[in-house]
């Protein structure tokens, strides 16, 4: 390669006033002097801000302008305008570390091969750049590489350092798709060029509430499971055996449990019918496995909570109970004798919920709480709402970015470490965060009583103290959790955590909601698509005594 190629740095944007100065003066602080920095305005409406601020960087930057035509569009203008060797996307609302260009042309240079691609590790924040969480992806052989890129979505374009001539080769980005034209390239330029890992910091990805993946909710979900349903057919032979599980049937098995978990269901039915229709092409060992874990991904979860259920119930088997609490749950995790601030607690540092995002869980995510954040401000309006009690507010993450619009917003949750955290980075004079239990701590009154996502982690008898108390805090509404197609509701059990509640059955039996907002929940193959978030009258909820 040429000792000192020309980088073409290119910055695609719609109405990202917001942000789009901070790309630019990260991609001009590149510690590589050999760049050219292209923006293209995709038709933004915003009365000409984002053009300002692009403009306004003189001969800095080569900024072109277009008609709306999406991510894509805007990416493949500026591949046939670039005059350099190399394509580096950076997105708008992202930043390039400063050794982001210079450490990977010192990469390619010791790499002989030239038809290859570099990628790297990255970090994401959400609000300061300088409090992120970092991403290391491993390292992948080459000829694993759109294996990887199919059971894992880890990869971060703008890490990528592409050569000119792969666009020539293999395409440019597909103007059909909205948010997956990406990761359609890079399968497609995987087939022919080499992708290597830098095992560096590349890229500070920023993760907000008005990115397209998240402001299109289940589109993007839908369009993400009809690519990866293609790429489920396109590994070849070579790739799954390269894969290195002990047969190609494994390796769809394999496939199919990532798409499961990850709720592409379309995608796993079909990776689950290709490892059965290669059954008996491996070992017998590894056919087996094979069956082990398709049955896992889709029943384990349900055959062991009802393993647990029966020997708890029963008084039986301690031993076994044991080992299987062992098993499921750390030394460091929930006990199940602890009480309501310990096993909280725990969740919080251990993260049990598993969030990406946020230790309140994937459920807490800016994805699965687009709608609540839309629909929010306009019960705050309706009901006349001023105060506005969030009971648990958690880590605050998602809320922060909803605009409700009321005169005092207090947060209390019983972990303290989150509530300390959160007085700290975004208390101020109209909002405050206390930490209090909400079994037994006096409440402040306040118009609206906010309880999502928190009766469902609480026994019958917790739940019932907690309904409680907000009652006894002569609160006026309740806006909380309710599961609207479940037909009975179950206690919590042993080291059980959470399950979903109709709060209109038995123990709780609510009068009929004044409203109800569908949270559009999408998660686990839309299993919990009757989520709801109901409004109550406080004064209209008649607890009776639970007494088991």
């Amino acid at each position: 390669m040429i000792s000192t190629p020309h980088i073409s740095i290119v910055i695609p944007v719609y109405n990202g006033s917001d942000y789009i100065s901070q790309a630019i003066d990260s991609a001009l602080a590149q510690t590589y002097p050999n760049i050219e920095i292209i923006v293209v305005n995709d038709g933004s409406n915003d009365g000409g801000a984002t053009e300002s601020i692009a403009s306004s960087y003189g001969d800095k930057v080569r900024y072109c302008s277009k008609e709306n035509g999406g991510v894509a569009s805007a990416l493949n203008f500026a591949i046939r305008e670039m005059k350099g060797e190399y394509f580096s996307w950076l997105s708008h609302d992202d930043l390039y570390y400063p050794d982001k260009v210079e450490s990977q042309v010192q990469a390619f240079a010791g790499i002989e091969n030239t038809k290859t691609i570099l990628y790297g590790d990255y970090a994401v924040f959400s609000n300061s750049p300088d409090v992120v969480s970092e991403t290391r992806l491993p390292h992948v052989p080459p000829e694993r590489f759109r294996y990887f890129l199919t059971v894992m979505n880890s990869l971060h374009g703008c890490t990528l350092m592409v050569p000119k001539c792969a666009f020539e080769e293999c395409g440019l980005f597909n103007e059909k798709l909205r948010t997956t034209q990406d990761y359609d390239l890079w399968f497609r330029m995987a087939g022919s060029y080499r992708f290597v890992h830098v095992p560096n910091l590349l890229v500070k990805a920023r993760h907000h509430a008005e990115q397209g993946t998240i402001k299109m909710g289940s589109i993007a979900l839908v369009e993400c499971d009809e690519l990866l349903t293609g790429f489920v057919e396109r590994l070849s032979d070579a790739e799954l055996e390269a894969a290195k599980h002990s047969s190609i049937s494994l390796a769809y098995a394999h496939i199919s449990a990532s798409m499961h978990h990850r709720g592409f269901s379309h995608a796993a039915r079909r990776a689950s019918s290709l490892a059965v229709q290669n059954l008996g092409k491996g070992s017998i060992w590894g056919d087996l496995r094979s069956g082990m874990v398709l049955l896992k991904a889709r029943w384990i979860d349900s055959v062991l909570a009802k393993v647990r259920r029966l020997y708890v119930g029963l008084r039986r088997g301690k031993k076994m109970v044991h080992r299987m609490k062992k098993r499921l749950f750390s030394k460091d995790d929930v006990a199940i004798d602890s009480d309501l601030k310990e096993k909280f607690s725990k969740i919080y540092v251990n993260n049990t919920f598993g969030g990406a995002t946020s230790p309140s869980g994937e459920g807490s995510d800016l994805v699965q709480t687009a709608q609540i954040r839309r629909m929010l401000p306009k019960v705050v309006q309706e009901y006349h709402v001023e105060s506005f009690l969030d009971a648990p507010c958690g880590d605050y993450y998602w809320m922060r970015e909803t605009k409700l619009g009321v005169k005092q917003y207090i947060g209390v949750d019983i972990v303290e470490a989150l509530i300390v955290n959160n007085q700290r980075q975004f208390g101020d004079s109209s909002t405050t965060f206390q930490c209090l239990n909400l079994v037994e701590d006096k409440l402040p009154k306040v118009d609206l009583v906010f309880c999502r996502d928190c009766l469902v982690h609480l026994n019958f008898e917790d739940s019932n103290k907690v309904l409680a108390n907000f009652k006894k805090s002569e609160s006026r509404y309740l806006l909380t959790t309710t599961f609207t197609k479940r037909t009975k509701n179950k206690n919590l059990i042993g080291a059980d955590i959470w399950r979903p509640l109709n709060l209109q059955l038995p123990p709780f039996n609510f009068p009929k909601p004044l409203m109800l907002i569908d949270e559009m929940c999408s998660e686990y193959y839309g299993q919990f698509a009757d989520k709801h978030l109901g409004l109550w009258l406080l004064s209209e909820i008649q607890l009776q005594p639970y007494n088991g």
